[in-house]
């Protein structure tokens, strides 16, 4: 496997994506993990905010950070905004994961990819860490719920259907193995989890599971997705 340099490379201006990419950018060239977030991004600037991520952000410039965590390295994109063109939007990614997201200057931030890289993880469960949705488990539901768990303890959670978006900040800890404490807006909850692989409804193949003993925004069990 060849990595990329570290160095930046910048685009014209195009489409970070097909237009019409399905749930989730499953076909776009950009980690699938990144679209739910860029998703809850635009929520939290507009409540009411339909449009997709992927028809909202256009890449602008690739900044390969000279840090790597397990042999990854490090990759900040900035997005030109059609929202928000003064501050633009910017994000650190680990793989498929994301690491931080907010302006265009977040991407070029080395000091949050070194700060990640060193981060021993205490007091969480690496398991977690990622982005999560309910989707393959909601087969028909009318609602779909995204669940966020970042590395350094942040995170958010949404719960979405075809009319709204609801998302909310969180803070996040394991205290003790298999129980997930979450706190979001000065309220604490404590949750059961196991994590495994699990075959979704309509589906033939498992997937990276995690199963809460009670709902976690209104599910009980999430996907993998990044």
């Amino acid at each position: 496997m060849v990595m990329p340099r570290p160095g930046v490379v910048y685009f014209p201006p195009m489409r970070s994506a097909d237009p019409t990419p399905p749930a989730h950018g499953g076909s776009a060239p950009l980690p699938r993990g990144l679209w739910p977030s860029l998703r809850a991004h635009y929520a939290t600037l507009d409540p009411e905010e339909r449009e997709r991520p992927e028809r909202l952000a256009t890449v602008r410039a690739v900044h390969v950070h000279p840090v790597s965590r397990d042999g990854v390295p490090y990759v900040g994109i900035v997005f030109d905004c059609v929202r928000d063109p003064e501050r633009g939007v910017g994000v650190i990614l680990h793989g498929d994961r994301v690491v931080g997201l907010g302006d265009a200057g977040l991407a070029t931030r080395v000091r949050i990819a070194e700060r990640d890289a060193r981060d021993p993880r205490t007091g969480l469960d690496e398991a977690l860490i990622g982005h999560w949705s309910s989707d393959a488990f909601d087969h028909g539901a009318m609602e779909c719920s995204d669940l966020e768990l970042r590395a350094d303890g942040t995170g958010w959670s949404s719960v979405s259907n075809a009319f709204a978006e609801d998302v909310g900040r969180l803070t996040w800890r394991c205290p003790e193995p298999g129980v997930l404490e979450l706190r979001e807006e000065g309220d604490v909850s404590r949750h059961r989890y196991t994590v495994g692989p699990a075959v979704p409804a309509h589906a033939t193949e498992p997937v990276m599971s995690v199963a809460f003993e009670e709902p976690v925004a209104y599910s009980h069990q999430y996907a993998k997705w990044g």
